[in-house]
């Protein structure tokens, strides 16, 4: 319980706002008188532009995201199916050959 109350004491502590003026440099004073002098329709347009351009953000993120989600998917299958492939063309038995060939010294099996 001090933890937290030593938490709350050094970080929550009243911020810039229309209703703590106060507290605000003058160029957040100046801002804030801006937008409290706005007729609220136009407040409003301004807040819904702002707020269209997160979710357009967040929309071009998701949607290179999963660009990237799609193009590492098709590496790993590309990958393994190379693996595979090689695995199936007889790579095991060519070790097996050479380990033999390197132990017995001799060119012929």
């Amino acid at each position: 319980l001090d933890s937290l109350k030593k938490f709350a004491e050094e970080n929550l502590k009243p911020m810039c706002s229309p209703s703590n003026i106060d507290l605000c440099d003058d160029e957040k004073k100046a801002e804030i008188e801006t937008f409290l002098n706005m007729p609220l329709d136009d407040l409003n347009a301004k807040i819904a532009t702002e707020e269209k351009k997160i979710a357009e953000a967040e929309t071009t993120f998701e949607t290179e995201l999963q660009k990237l989600q799609d193009a590492y998917q098709k590496l790993m299958t590309d990958k393994d199916e190379t693996i595979a492939e090689v695995k199936a063309s007889g790579l095991g038995l060519m070790k097996s050959c050479l380990a033999a060939k390197s132990k017995g010294g001799s060119d012929e099996l």
